[in-house]
């Protein structure tokens, strides 16, 4: 009867640690596929995370102003060579070609873009310097990235609201 009891309980042992395991193998599968990104996007919002934000100036992408970015306009089209376009008043508006990809890491995807306006598409490949978004969520038909930027010592993140045109 000891033996049997020993038994069951190292079979309930195991699967206990069996389910534990398979449970953390699926939280930590929660990247998003490159085809689900591919279409028309507009950002519907941004915002600054991680400090006061009363009188901080954001310039995003070493382009334009945050607010420029809320309702412009990203193309991700299946080849990696998309645009975004600034549409908002008081900015300098007009379309920037990118060249984008993704990346997943560690459960976490990140969207990937590098500027190459006005470069062949031969050319575009050796521009070294670009940005890459964190997916922190993502769902049908929308999705929210963030950039971290270091600021004063610490990591904030500018945060973008994406919603499929």
């Amino acid at each position: 009867m000891k033996r049997i009891s020993q038994i069951a309980l190292l079979l309930i042992t195991v699967a206990v640690i069996g389910t534990a395991c398979s449970n953390s193998k699926k939280a930590a599968s929660t990247t998003v596929p490159r085809q689900d990104f591919k279409g028309t996007w507009v950002v519907t919002g941004t915002s600054v995370e991680g400090t006061d934000t009363k009188n901080l100036k954001v310039e995003a992408f070493d382009d334009v102003a945050l607010k420029c970015f809320e309702g412009s306009v990203w193309v991700f089209p299946n080849n990696g060579y998309g645009s975004y376009t600034i549409n908002g008043q008081d900015c300098s508006g007009g379309a920037r070609q990118i060249l984008w990809s993704t990346r997943n890491s560690n459960g976490v995807t990140h969207l990937n873009f590098k500027r190459v306006d006005g470069l062949k598409k031969n050319q575009s490949k050796n521009v070294a310097e670009g940005y890459s978004m964190e997916v922190t969520s993502s769902g049908d038909g929308h999705f929210i990235a963030q950039s971290p930027i270091s600021f004063e010592g610490k990591t904030i993140y500018i945060v973008y609201n994406f919603q499929r045109q």
